[in-house]
C-alpha cells in the first residue's frame, strides 16, 4: 500500500484533509506520532467499469494517510519529529492559501527548507562518521554541497543508491497541496488545489500507473510502477500468476467503453496479448493467463 505523509505548520487544515481522505475522527495527542488511516482512491476509470458490467464487488486501490501534527510556523521542527518519515513513499506539503492574510509561497520554501535542514543534519554526521572509519565519503560530500543549495536530493543526478538507508527526506517525491486558491504559487514540485486529484497525481509522481481486472463478479483497480514486466505486474494480484506466467491479454479502457464487454472483444479479435516482458498500459483491462 502506498504511504502518503501530510506535512505542514499548526493551522494549515491537514486534520480536516486527512479527516476527509480517510473518514477517520479520532486524534492522536503525540506531537511525534502520527496519526494513520486509510484512504479509498474512487478511480472515475473503474467507476464507469462498474457502470457498464455492475458486478456485486468493486475494489478500489488503498493508500495509508499519515497525518504528522504541526508546529506552529517560525518554531521549526525537531530532529525525531521526523523518524516516522522513514517508511513513507510520498510527502504532501499542507500549505494555507484559503485567506489573504498568508503568504503560501512563503510558507511552502519554509515547509522545503525544513526538509532540506533535516537532510544536512544527517549527511553532516554521516560524513563525520565515514571520516573517523576512512570511509569514502565523495558522493556524501557532493549530496550536502547539493542540499546546501537548497534543492532536493531527488534531482541530484547521481547514482542515488549509495544514499538509500541514509533515512534522507528529500529523496522521497514531494507535492504541494495548496489549501485554497487565494494566491498564486510558484514552484517546480507538482501542484494540486483540491481533494479530487490528491490520489492521481500522487501516482504520475511515483511513476505508477493503474490497470483493471474483472474476475466473475469481481471488479478491482491495480496500482503498479509503470516500468513492471507483464509478468511482474500479475505478481501484484498473486505470486502464483508470476511464477506460471504465460501471457496476458489486454484491452485499453477507451476500447472496452466502446464495446462493452470483453467476451465480444476478444472473439472481434482485438485484443492484444502480452508475453512476460512486455508491459502494461495505464488504463488496460487485463486478463492473465498462468499454469498452476
Amino acid at each position: 500500500m502506498i504511504k502518503i505523509a501530510l506535512f505542514g505548520y499548526s493551522g494549515s487544515g491537514k486534520t480536516y484533509i486527512f479527516r476527509s481522505l480517510t473518514g477517520k475522527e479520532g486524534e492522536i495527542f503525540d506531537p511525534f506520532k502520527p496519526n494513520i488511516g486509510v484512504g479509498i482512491y474512487k478511480d472515475k476509470r473503474l467507476e464507469k467499469i462498474k457502470e457498464i458490467i455492475n458486478p456485486k464487488k468493486i475494489i478500489y486501490p488503498e493508500f495509508e494517510i499519515y497525518d504528522f501534527k504541526g508546529f506552529p510556523e517560525g518554531e521549526g521542527f525537531p530532529s525525531n519529529y521526523f523518524k516516522n518519515f522513514n517508511e513513507i513513499d510520498i510527502i504532501y506539503l499542507i500549505v494555507k492559501n484559503f485567506t489573504n492574510e498568508v503568504n503560501p509561497q512563503e510558507e511552502m520554501e519554509s515547509l522545503i527548507m525544513e526538509l532540506i535542514y533535516h537532510d544536512i543534519e544527517r549527511i553532516e554526521s554521516i560524513i563525520e562518521t565515514r571520516k573517523r572509519e576512512k570511509e569514502n565519503i565523495e558522493i556524501w560530500e557532493k549530496s550536502l554541497e547539493f542540499l546546501k543549495s537548497e534543492k532536493l536530493l531527488k534531482n541530484i543526478g547521481l547514482d542515488k543508491k549509495q544514499l538509500l538507508g541514509a533515512e534522507l527526506l528529500t529523496l522521497k517525491e514531494v507535492i504541494v497541496f495548496s489549501n485554497g486558491e487565494t494566491k498564486q504559487i510558484k514552484t517546480s514540485l507538482p501542484i494540486v488545489y483540491n481533494l479530487d486529484d490528491f490520489y492521481k497525481k500522487a501516482i504520475e509522481t511515483l511513476n505508477m500507473i493503474t490497470f483493471y481486472t474483472i474476475k466473475g463478479d469481481i471488479a478491482q483497480a491495480w496500482i503498479i510502477p509503470k516500468n513492471l514486466t507483464a509478468k511482474q505486474a500479475g505478481g501484484k494480484i498473486h505470486k502464483d500468476i508470476e511464477k506460471g506466467f504465460v501471457k496476458a491479454a489486454t484491452l485499453s479502457f477507451n476500447e472496452f467503453i466502446e464495446i462493452t464487454d470483453w467476451h465480444k472483444a476478444k472473439n472481434m479479435g482485438i485484443l492484444k496479448f502480452l508475453g512476460p516482458n512486455s508491459q502494461i498500459s495505464d488504463g488496460d483491462i487485463v486478463e492473465f493467463y498462468f499454469t498452476k
